[in-house]
């Protein structure tokens, strides 16, 4: 005989003192359990993956870089962005220098770039160029200058 009362969300068996549980009474619950529990675990709908949960936990990194003067600098950030923005501190973000804008700022995302900047999977790609292009001059790698790039997840 199953027990006389059942649980009231999983209606797993709650024996009284007189019930004679069976192995089959426990095979059901642990069944329902298993079923139950499994449901919750895999359902992707209401858990993060552990990828999902640093974005929450940790959506954006910040570094300070040091220009190095050469043409291009490469700056490793272990993922993938999102959206990358640089900027010289202490300097305009674009300087009108007559016939070409100075440009000491950046933004590359999924869907495009101001110039100077770039990402190729995991690492953002720094310009410093010293013949203009396209009106401008980038100066995203200016030997001792000083940078702040925000990279989001």
């Amino acid at each position: 005989m199953s027990s006389t009362n059942k649980t009231s969300n999983l209606g797993l068996n709650s024996w009284i003192e007189s019930d004679k549980p069976k192995r089959t009474d426990f095979v059901y619950d642990n069944t329902v359990i298993d079923r139950v529990l499994g449901n919750h675990v895999n359902d992707g709908n209401i858990h993060l993956t552990e990828d999902e949960k640093t974005k929450v936990q940790s959506p954006f990194v910040i570094h300070t870089i040091y220009g190095t003067g050469t043409a291009t600098l490469n700056v490793k950030l272990g993922f993938v962005p999102s959206m990358v923005m640089i900027f010289k501190k202490n300097a305009p973000f674009c300087q009108d220098q007559g016939s070409y804008t100075k440009v000491n700022a950046g933004v590359v995302t999924p869907s495009g770039t101001t110039g100077g900047i770039s990402t190729s999977k995991d690492t953002v790609i720094l310009q410093e160029t010293d013949t203009v292009q396209d009106g401008s001059i980038y100066s995203l790698n200016q030997e001792y200058a000083q940078y702040m790039l925000i990279a989001f997840r």
